[in-house]
């Protein structure tokens, strides 16, 4: 019974943010029950070489191109899975930009946070993850069944603390939580408008993702969560099987939080 609650032989996931940290752990945690794969990203190249890499370990991935801000290119994304596979299952909104290198203004303190870092974060995050429910999320109800799984985030559930992050050279900025937030509340609204027509909607909070921390940061962080140490990014496996399976049937509109105790202080 156990093995058919989480089984996922021949669903067809796809999953954003593929050339990202966690996307080869949601890859890996589908396939290792059955499910094949579709890692999304805009970085190609990137995207291309985590699905390589996984696909010589065993696991049924293809790669494809798609920015998560532009809805035809989700439509093309929707369109290469049904032309490939004939159908679509899961989808695990992944993408995520928290700000951390990619703007020139990284660090920029709320009174000064510029109107351009706003929208880019709000158009990836927020605005991503509304695209993907909408154009996906027709084929599933077209289906008549289907699953999503938006990732959420600590800071869509609590403010960040501010006291961590001085002298570390890490910035959480407001956009980020901002958007987070409303990857929670999108997930309630959709999960209660869609649930009697099959199409289940969650989503999972990761705690801080250990990748490389170290120092102030990392000794602040371990002295604040009650695990006494940062998340492993493989720890997310468990509930994206759990959320992606039939083990979750009567699940709706929940946001699983994987995160060591930081939000049960």
């Amino acid at each position: 019974m156990t093995n058919t609650l989480f089984d996922l032989t021949d669903r067809v996931a796809i999953v954003t943010g593929g050339a990202g940290l966690l996307a080869a752990e949601h890859a890996i945690a589908l396939g290792d029950h059955g499910a094949r794969v579709i890692l999304a990203d805009k970085n190609e190249t990137a995207c291309e070489h985590a699905a390589a890499q996984l696909t010589e370990n065993g696991y049924d991935v293809k790669s494809f191109a798609c920015d998560v801000t532009i809805k035809d290119s989700w439509r093309d994304l929707l369109n290469f899975a049904i032309t490939t596979y004939g159908r679509v299952d899961i989808l695990i909104n992944n993408a995520g930009f928290t700000n951390q290198s990619k703007t020139k203004n990284f660090g920029a303190g709320f009174e000064e946070f510029p109107l351009e870092d706003w929208n880019n974060i709000i158009d990836v995050n927020l605005t991503g993850t509304f695209l993907g429910c909408q154009v996906i999320g027709a084929q599933f109800l077209k289906q008549g069944k289907g699953t999503i799984i938006n990732i959420a985030s600590l800071y869509g559930v609590v403010s960040p603390n501010h006291k961590i992050y001085p002298g570390t050279g890490i910035s959480q900025p407001v956009a980020y939580s901002v958007s987070k937030h409303g990857v929670v509340s999108l997930t309630k609204y959709l999960a209660t408008l869609w649930a009697e027509k099959g199409v289940k909607v969650n989503s999972l909070t990761p705690g801080g993702i250990f990748n490389g921390h170290q120092g102030l940061f990392l000794e602040r962080f371990e002295q604040l969560n009650p695990i006494g140490r940062m998340s492993d990014k493989t720890e997310l496996r468990g509930g994206i099987v759990y959320l992606a399976s039939d083990a979750s049937s009567h699940v709706i509109g929940h946001n699983l939080i994987i995160d060591g105790g930081w939000t049960a202080w």
